[in-house]
């Protein structure tokens, strides 16, 4: 299938704006990346913290966007965002999101909303400081409102080429995965696994790993260690590998767990029954079914078995995209979950999660694969074997 950017760009804003109008807004500024990358195709200049240095401006009384970056990139990027007027790729003023900023330091988005055409209604945001939201709202004299609804509705059901896009992603995800199985024996430490992951990640263009990667090998796993240490994997241990990132402005990801050596009969066990429950949640995944169908079965299945205690008390899907972890997000038996009917173009990452302490060698197992509706079923979008051994 051919990818034509031009294309999903216009389409992302269609859909948007159709989105911002249902949800009575005029206007949006988005700081969070996935959003900004969603309405402008702004990649990010990802950083490991939480300063906001970018923004995107749209409206539903203009045809334009307009886009601020980091001030020393905004050269580059009129360069190659040749989608966009190079006078609407603007200099971020640094320091807006701070305390000491006041209403001034806002006053090119406030520019920028009086030349979309803004009119006075009601301004939705994603992300921001109780004073930065304060200033927003002094600036520009309209209503301040949480877009986030707005924003997730819209990017809720992919379109065809984005679904082209996640197939291409997860091929690279499973090619890590292949990678990271093949490497795992006695001796060999964590971080050098996640190494080879991320040499194959950054060899296919990779933007920026999904988040802080996970390897961990025998008692790390349960309780789980959430990152990729310097211990070394043993024979009889099971290895945890949950990898992804993102190509092309669209995350993939997956999770295998595989034994070193022979498993042992609970490991054995542990790994069954989230097997289990990973292929009958993505059983559910058809549409006109639904979140609280899925996580019914999670509950059926789980009821029957003795580790229900046991399992990951966060979430056991959720949404991917132009964001690595985005609604809808399913939650575990016994909790709330979104009210979602699945249909084409739904997208999620089924992860089952068990963590049960004390087992010798680890017995903490996930396995997770990015999978789509489709107008029949369900079409998965990673693909790596699950572990022989442990199946066994």
């Amino acid at each position: 299938m051919t990818v034509d950017m031009t294309a999903l760009r216009a389409q992302r804003l269609a859909r948007l704006r159709a989105t911002m109008t249902a949800h009575g807004l005029e206007a949006l500024v988005v700081f969070e990346y996935a959003n900004g990358r969603y309405a402008a195709d702004l990649r990010p200049l990802y950083a490991p913290n939480f300063l906001v240095r970018q923004a995107v401006v749209v409206t539903t009384t203009a045809d334009d966007v307009i886009c601020f970056v980091h001030q020393d990139d905004t050269p580059h990027r009129r360069q190659v965002m040749t989608w966009l007027d190079p006078a609407n790729v603007r200099e971020f003023p640094t320091g807006v999101m701070l305390e000491g900023g006041g209403a001034a330091a806002l006053a090119p988005i406030g520019d920028a909303l009086r030349q979309l055409g803004h009119t006075g209604g009601p301004v939705g945001t994603d992300i921001g400081t109780p004073n930065s939201l304060a200033n927003l709202t002094d600036l520009i004299g309209s209503p301040v409102v949480d877009a986030n609804a707005a924003l997730h509705q819209a990017r809720s059901v992919k379109f065809p080429v984005e679904i082209e896009l996640l197939r291409r992603a997860s091929a690279v995800v499973d090619e890590a995965l292949r990678v990271a199985v093949d490497a795992v024996r006695p001796g060999i430490l964590e971080c050098e696994i996640l190494a080879e992951v991320m040499r194959v990640f950054y060899r296919h263009g990779a933007e920026v790993p999904q988040c802080n990667l996970i390897v961990c090998t025998g008692q790390n796993t349960a309780p789980m260690q959430r990152f990729a240490g310097r211990t070394p994997v043993a024979e009889g241990d099971i290895v945890f590998m949950d990898v992804g990132a993102c190509f092309d402005g669209m995350f993939s990801e997956a999770t295998r767990t595989v034994a070193c050596g022979e498993p042992n009969p609970r490991q054995r066990a542990v790994y069954r029954a989230v097997h289990d429950l990973h292929e009958a949640m993505i059983g559910d995944l058809a549409p006109g079914r639904t979140a609280a169908e899925m996580q019914a079965t999670a509950g059926r299945l789980l009821d029957a078995g003795p580790y229900r205690q046991y399992l990951q008390k966060m979430i056991v899907a959720h949404g991917i995209g132009v964001g690595y972890a985005e609604p809808p997000f399913v939650a575990p038996p016994g909790r709330p979950t979104p009210d979602l009917e699945f249909q084409p173009g739904t997208v999620l990452a089924v992860v089952p999660t068990i963590i049960v302490p004390g087992v010798p060698g680890g017995a903490g197992v996930r396995l997770e694969d990015v999978v789509t509706v489709t107008a029949t079923g369900v079409e998965r979008l990673t693909t790596h074997p699950y572990d022989a051994a442990l199946l066994a």
